[in-house]
């Protein structure tokens, strides 16, 4: 078996492509309640309203046990009819009652004002809660599903693409990669270590269509003399980072890309997607934006004769 097929197989993601870590935590809750703001932001649209509804029918359900506990205790309601006591219980929570059935003891009306505050900060917790998911800012760049080792101006390059799919203004935006690779301290010791890449231009005053990020492979670079079999050993991989201000939120937006050692590609460059039309307007296709050739490189002399 040859061997860059086997380290193929040794080789796992140490990071995902959003740049999340791969680990399991030990000795940590795998949901952390202790935290409930912070969860409730992070998961989905669709498990942010599974939960909600989830809770809105436990708590229905709670509340119509305690009704049904006092037989007679809700008038119209038919005695031992736990959809009545269900159907109160929700247009108790509701605070939305429709005059049909109503408390008629102490013990039904003490649980009805229970419930109707329970609503009303049940109310009052979502509604915050999706106010906070909604006025987040979020920054829509595509980065290139590949970074490749080619050339820029006749150096050796590392090169990745950025796009703004919003096509709106990221104004001052700023963009950085780190090269992270595992290392052995002098004591033995395994660790991952960063080294941050220069680049030829880590700031644009204006971030509207593609941005082409690149650092050059220079004496100063970590990568300076690194092959594909050099860098698989030391389960290389690069963290992108790019920041902004959104023009329409006016606040700071990020977004992040990890690309393992192979996701990188030699010997090719990004075809163009800009194009000009006849009046002057440009087109951007992300249709290519994922799209390599092979790198065509100048001649450096003459052609030779026969």
């Amino acid at each position: 078996m040859a061997p860059h097929r086997r380290l193929d197989r040794l080789h796992q993601r140490r990071i995902t492509v959003d740049g999340r870590p791969f680990a399991t935590l030990k000795g940590v809750p795998a949901v952390r309640w202790q935290d409930p703001y912070h969860f409730l932001l992070s998961i989905s649209w669709g498990g942010f309203f599974g939960l909600a509804l989830a809770v809105y029918i436990v708590a229905n359900l709670v509340f119509a046990g305690l009704y049904l506990a006092e037989p007679g205790g809700v008038t119209n309601a038919r005695i031992g009819s736990f959809a009545d006591a269900f159907f109160f219980s929700v247009q108790t929570l509701g605070t939305m009652g429709y005059g049909v059935m109503a408390p008629n003891t102490i013990y039904a009306n003490g649980v009805a004002a229970a419930e109707s505050f329970t609503g009303m900060l049940g109310v009052a917790q979502i509604t915050g809660l999706i106010f906070a998911r909604f006025s987040r800012p979020k920054a829509l760049i595509m980065f290139s599903r590949n970074i490749l080792f080619t050339q820029h101006d006749g150096m050796p390059v590392l090169m990745l693409r950025a796009g703004n799919q919003r096509g709106n203004q990221i104004l001052e935006a700023e963009a950085s990669i780190s090269l992270s690779t595992m290392r052995i301290t002098a004591e033995g010791t395994q660790m991952r270590g960063f080294d941050e890449l220069k680049l030829l231009r880590a700031k644009s005053p204006l971030f509207a269509l593609s941005w082409s990020i690149i650092h050059r492979i220079d004496e100063a670079s970590p990568l300076y003399g690194q092959t594909e079999w050099t860098l698989r050993q030391a389960q290389a991989s690069f963290i992108v980072l790019l920041s902004g201000t959104d023009e329409n939120y006016s606040q700071k937006v990020y977004s992040r890309k990890t690309y393992d050692i192979g996701d990188a590609l030699w010997g090719q460059r990004f075809v163009d997607i800009i194009n000009l039309r006849d009046d002057g307007h440009r087109l951007l296709d992300f249709t290519r934006f994922h799209d390599v050739e092979p790198q065509r490189l100048p001649k450096t002399g003459p052609e030779p004769t026969s």
